[in-house]
């Protein structure tokens, strides 16, 4: 079955994370098959592979409104999110070791 290589032309698009790994190359396929895409990170990209980029930390709340400011100014709008950044400080060894700590039987 053949593909559209355009079949995103007209849409907006944010990647989180978009500057290194899956991320960067995740924005770069949303570019080639034709979306609009604004790309976030904490820091510059290499190169830009076509797409506009926004310097903010989506950990932080100033960082989210940084990136909310930056879809209404430059793009009016967002039609895809790919969030990709991610962390974690859960220990090692997965859901297994993973305690309602507070004690309250919430989990935090």
């Amino acid at each position: 079955m053949a593909t559209d290589v355009r079949e995103l032309q007209g849409l907006r698009a944010l990647v989180t994370g978009g500057t290194k790994g899956i991320g960067h190359a995740i924005a770069g396929r949303l570019n080639e098959s034709g979306a609009t895409v604004l790309t976030t990170a904490r820091t510059a990209p290499d190169d830009s592979s076509g797409v506009d980029f926004v310097a903010a930390d989506v950990a932080t709340a100033d960082g989210c409104g940084t990136v909310v400011d930056a879809v209404h100014r430059r793009l009016g709008g967002i039609d895809i999110i790919v969030h990709v950044v991610g962390g974690s400080s859960a220990p090692a060894g997965g859901f297994a070791v993973l305690t309602t700590a507070n004690g309250n039987g919430r989990w935090m």
